[in-house]
């Protein structure tokens, strides 16, 4: 699994011909060190010795060098005097090692002409690096984390968990140093990674997973920020504090945008759509036209030009309408109106999709209102023959939505209206006709595009 996810890393962290691994000797530089030869990636090894351990420090360097002996690594190994670099410059002994090693490593690159420098940092890391800048205090910016690729620095394993890191090694029988000064809890980063993060797991018990997520959310943030115009005009989400549903997500939309996953969770999050089905949603949204993602409540389908999201329609099996005229309120919270009159009284036929004028004498009471079956036909007026219900919806460009919404108004003899659609030829108004019932059910919500205005 380690070799898998390091692997299909390397296209976000590409190393180049010759990369310099950053090897302390702990669990995680060695992990990397042997995944990327695994992997045959060219490399040379690059070990700083800072001097602040005693001889704990001199015993990291002599494992380091036994370890790239045996494995044939080329080895490059810098002395510091830690304490004094950090006395001269005024600055901790975490920053002083910091600048020292990041110095090294970049005078090395440069006289062997590598392309990068893999730093072994991993999934966890990025985790403690988010709290440990939100405790201090931080924009955007600081809470997005460690990148995979800063400048000539990669971090291959950004995206692995340290436990499959520990289970690499462990698999592969290969033993690694354990730097002491790890369980002191003085420092900011491990009291986080021995107090906080084990507090939080009894909360979460996948807050690890759950931070890395929305460090990805962050990123995709700033990135929207960073690529948006010098005078953006915002996104109407003032306007959609309580919006009517269905809501769609034009696909033109995401595919002009640099964070699409961010946008796609933005505008389903408040629906219960988890991180997980928004990823998948935008993997997906590019091919499979008619697609259709759920929540206990909600719907979400990928129409031909957008992304919509509707509360689930009530499937409703038979419900009586109890009067010949007056109004009822149905299920889908539409309200159905029932009024006669006679034909002499309709002076004009409505052309309106949402009214039904119908031949009194061809109907039979009571009604009743359903959701389309398969297999159900009907007759459209103004059109041949009979169709599927189905067929018939499809060829109208009608989304899977509203499809599951639609209803039929029937009788005993079978449908009179698909409701908002078009009354079935059996209760044409002619010639003939002397009284009329006419139906009206108001227009389904509009869709609400998201999008800049």
């Amino acid at each position: 699994m380690f070799l898998k996810h390091l692997h299909s890393s390397l296209p976000q962290t590409p190393l180049g011909s010759l990369s310099i691994v950053a090897l302390s000797g702990g669990a995680d530089s060695v992990a990397l060190l042997l995944g990327l030869l695994y992997l045959g990636q060219p490399l040379v090894a690059a070990h700083c010795n800072f001097h602040l351990r005693g001889e704990e420090s001199d015993v990291d360097e002599a494992f380091v060098r036994q370890l790239c002996e045996e494995r044939g690594v080329k080895l490059y190994v810098e002395h510091f005097d830690t304490e004094a670099y950090a006395k001269q410059q005024r600055i901790s002994i975490e920053m002083a090692a910091r600048e020292l090693r990041y110095d090294f490593f970049e005078r090395l690159r440069q006289q062997l002409g590598a392309d990068t420098i893999a730093v072994a940092h991993h999934r966890d890391d990025n985790v403690e690096t988010l709290l440990l800048n939100l405790v201090r205090g931080s924009g955007l910016k600081g809470l997005c984390g460690m990148q995979p690729q800063n400048g000539f620095i990669v971090r291959p394993m950004l995206n692995i968990p340290r436990t499959e890191i520990e289970a690499f090694l462990k698999e592969s029988q290969q033993p690694f140093r354990t730097d002491s000064t790890n369980t002191d809890t003085a420092f900011k980063r491990n009291k986080i990674r021995h107090e906080l993060l084990p507090l939080l797991r009894e909360l979460n018990p996948s807050i690890d997973r759950t931070l890395a997520e929305t460090i990805t959310r962050l990123n995709e943030a700033q990135s929207l920020l960073q690529s948006a115009p010098s005078s953006p005009r915002p996104l109407r989400s003032d306007s959609i504090a309580a919006p009517a549903l269905p809501l769609r997500l034009p696909l033109a939309f995401l595919q002009s945008s640099s964070a699409p996953q961010t946008l796609i969770f933005n505008f389903l999050s408040p629906y219960g759509f988890t991180p997980s089905q928004c990823r998948t949603i935008a993997q997906e949204c590019s091919e499979r036209v008619g697609a259709m993602y759920e929540t206990a409540e909600y719907l979400c389908v990928r129409d031909r030009e957008a992304l919509i999201v509707g509360k689930r329609p009530p499937f409703i099996e038979h419900l009586e309408i109890p009067i010949e005229e007056g109004e009822i309120t149905l299920p889908n919270g539409a309200t159905l109106r029932l009024h006669r009159c006679t034909r002499t009284e309709l002076t004009e036929i409505p052309k309106s999709p949402n009214i039904a004028c119908l031949d009194l004498a061809q109907i039979t009471f009571p009604l009743f209102v359903r959701t389309p079956q398969e297999g159900d036909r009907f007759a459209p007026l103004g059109m041949k023959g009979t169709q599927l219900i189905s067929d018939y919806l499809t060829n109208r460009k009608r989304n899977r939505l509203e499809k599951l919404a639609s209803l039929l108004l029937c009788d005993a003899q079978g449908p009179l209206w698909l409701i908002n659609e078009r009354p079935d030829r059996r209760a044409m108004i002619t010639s003939n006709t002397q009284e009329v019932l006419i139906v009206e059910c108001e227009v389904f919500p509009s869709s609400f595009d998201i999008r800049q205005e």
